[in-house]
């Protein structure tokens, strides 16, 4: 029987990038299933306001195209009721997402490295998820006004925000609480929560673009070859409707700042290591008998 991997433990950045991946093969089927089952409606939802954006923008492309004096391009055309939903269900689909893969992982790590039941990651979800989403809007609300005034203190608050969200699920932390906690645990390892994000993300980017190039440069394709110059909305469409159905990708990046976070706590507190010696000998409890890596 394969080991169900262990969060608390450190982990440098190799080994976070790999344990991201074992977490996903060990426990795809049930984290897909949680995946679907609380982020859904939203991914539904998100998609269909992104598919009615797409359309309005596409015929005002035409339409622009096809008229010298390019009318049809103005700002209320553009950012209709349609731009704003596909804003709020996006965030909406991202929030439950991340509750729902957090709640997870915390229960998982709750239950001895034991995958959870579906009502379990329920009870969590229902709590989180308005704290959450609140909280999401604020902070990137944050980041947006700091990328716009300097790019620099933009990616530089990039790791303590993302941070936050396991603080706030995995502690139940409060938006105050988790905001000074990610600096504290984040604290001269900066550098390295940094990077590993950014590769994960590299990775989950190349995996999108897999998929949606295809049809985005057969659109572009179609769009420059033809007679008439127009995008073709059905490719449009379809490059819509993959791009909703990649946000599971993002599944990976919470997985990865969940495991960071274990580390670095275990790095500064070593909660973990205190757990294994509290049940040594306790045989009722499954723990990971892999040596500590320090």
């Amino acid at each position: 029987m394969v080991n169900q991997l262990e969060f608390k433990k450190r982990r440098d950045f190799g080994q976070v990038i790999n344990d991201t991946f074992t977490f996903m093969r060990q426990n795809f089927k049930p984290l897909i299933t949680t995946y679907f089952t609380f982020c859904g409606l939203f991914v539904l939802a998100s998609m269909a306001a992104m598919l009615m954006q797409q359309y309005k923008m596409v015929n005002i492309i035409n339409t622009g195209i096809g008229n010298r004096y390019g009318k049809g391009f103005g700002i209320g055309s553009v950012y209709g009721i349609e731009y704003f939903l596909s804003l709020l269900f996006s965030m909406a689909s991202y929030s439950s997402m991340t509750v729902a893969v957090l709640s997870y992982i915390a229960l998982y790590v709750r239950k001895g490295n034991q995958p959870p039941a579906t009502d379990e990651v329920w009870g969590y979800f229902k709590y989180y998820f308005l704290r959450v989403f609140g909280s999401s809007i604020l902070l990137i609300l944050m980041l947006v006004v700091a990328l716009i005034c300097c790019l620099v203190p933009g990616f530089w608050l990039a790791p303590f925000v993302a941070m936050m969200f396991p603080i706030m699920v995995l502690e139940n932390g409060s938006l105050g609480y988790a905001f000074s906690r990610s600096f504290k645990i984040i604290k001269d390892n900066f550098w390295v929560t940094f990077g590993t994000l950014v590769v994960v993300w590299i990775i989950v980017s190349a995996c999108m673009s897999m998929i949606v190039l295809p049809t985005s440069l057969l659109n572009m394709v179609t769009m420059f070859t033809s007679k008439s110059p127009h995008m073709n909305v059905t490719l449009t469409m379809i490059t819509t409707v993959l791009q909703s159905l990649c946000q599971v990708f993002t599944i990976i990046p919470v997985i990865t700042i969940s495991l960071v976070y274990y580390s670095l706590v275990e790095q500064k507190e070593s909660p973990g290591l205190k757990e294994r010696i509290s049940n040594f000998g306790n045989n009722e409890k499954l723990v990971d008998t892999r040596p500590e890596e320090y």
